[in-house]
C-alpha cells in the first residue's frame, strides 16, 4: 500500500476496499438446480454412506457414472422437475426486476456511479475502482482459479519480511510439481479403469441381448401352429378313439354277458341304455 500511495494524488478520493452495504442489491430468487444437480443432491447422501473413505472428487466421480447409467426416462423426470422449476423461477426473477427495492437499488446505484464520475473529473488522480457487486460470480470464479496457487506460494516463503528465496520457491514449486503430477497419473489410471469396465459392461449387456433375441427367435419358430385344418385333423383322431374305446367296452360287455348267464340281462340292459344315450 505505501508503494500504491507514491502513484496516487493526494487529494484523490481514498481508495475502496470494502463493499458498500448500503447499495446491496436485494437478494434475487433461487435458480433452480439443474437435472444433474438434483440427481446429486438425492444420490449423494447414499452414496457418501456406501463410501465413507472416499474423496469428495471419487463420490463426484460415483455420482456422475450413476448418473450417466440410468435409463433416458429416469432423466426425463428430473429434466421435467426441472422445466416447471425454471418457467416459475423466470416469473419470480421478472417479479424481482420489478419490484419497488430492485428499483429504488438502481437507482441508488447510478446515484452513485455519477456523483463518482463527477469526483474523478474535479479531483483527477488514480483510482482504483472495487468491483461491482453484480460481478460477484466472476470475482470468486476467479478466487477459485487461483486457489492452487495460494498455498503453493504461501508455503515457498522463509517467514521474512524482504520476500521468498528463490531457491526455496523453486524447491517448493517443483515438489507440488511433482506432486500433482502423481495425482494426475492416477487419476488418469483410474479413468482408465472406469473406462474398460464400462466397455466390459457394455459387451456382456450387447452379448446378453443377441443371446435374448436368438432364443426368442427359436420359441418363436418351435411354436405349436394351430390352424383350422390341424384342429379338424386332431377332431377326427379322438373321433377315431373314441369310437375304438366304446367298440372295445361292447366287445367286454358281450363276452361278460356269455360268461355269465345269470347277469346277462343287467348287463344287457346297461348296455342298452348306455348305447342309447
Amino acid at each position: 500500500s505505501g508503494k500504491m500511495s507514491a502513484f496516487r494524488h493526494p487529494q484523490s478520493t481514498p481508495l475502496r476496499s470494502q463493499p458498500d452495504f448500503a447499495m446491496k442489491a436485494p437478494k434475487p430468487p433461487d435458480r433452480p438446480l439443474v437435472p444433474y444437480m438434483r440427481y446429486s443432491g438425492k444420490c449423494g447422501p447414499k452414496v457418501r454412506a456406501e463410501n465413507p473413505d472416499a474423496q469428495l472428487w471419487d463420490i463426484g466421480k460415483i455420482i456422475g457414472q450413476m448418473w450417466r447409467d440410468i435409463s433416458d426416462a429416469d432423466k426425463a423426470v428430473y429434466q421435467h422437475e426441472y422445466e416447471i422449476e425454471k418457467v416459475e423461477y423466470e416469473k419470480a426473477f421478472k417479479a424481482y426486476q420489478n419490484s419497488h427495492a430492485y428499483q429504488q437499488y438502481v437507482k441508488r446505484e447510478q446515484k452513485a456511479n455519477e456523483k463518482s464520475s463527477r469526483s474523478r473529473m474535479e479531483v483527477g488522480g488514480v483510482v482504483i475502482q472495487p468491483v461491482d457487486e453484480e460481478d460477484a460470480g466472476n470475482e470468486l470464479s476467479c478466487r477459485t482459479s487461483k486457489l492452487p496457487v495460494r498455498p503453493l506460494l504461501t508455503s515457498c516463503c522463509d517467514g521474512h519480511s524482504n520476500g521468498c528465496g528463490s531457491k526455496t520457491v523453486w524447491i517448493c514449486c517443483e515438489n507440488k510439481l511433482n506432486h500433482l503430477s502423481a495425482h494426475q497419473s492416477k487419476l488418469e489410471e483410474e479413468l482408465v479403469k472406469l473406462e474398460e469396465i464400462h466397455r466390459e459392461k457394455k459387451r456382456q449387456i450387447e452379448k446378453g441381448s443377441e443371446e435374448f433375441a436368438e432364443n426368442l427367435k427359436r420359441v418363436c419358430e418351435e411354436k405349436p401352429q394351430l390352424d383350422e385344418a390341424k384342429y379338424a385333423e386332431l377332431l377326427e383322431e379322438m373321433k377315431g378313439k373314441l369310437l375304438e374305446a366304446y367298440k372295445s367296452i361292447k366287445r367286454s360287455k358281450m363276452r361278460s354277458m356269455q360268461d355269465s348267464p345269470l347277469n346277462a340281462k343287467r348287463s344287457l340292459k346297461k348296455l342298452l341304455c348306455w348305447q342309447n344315450w
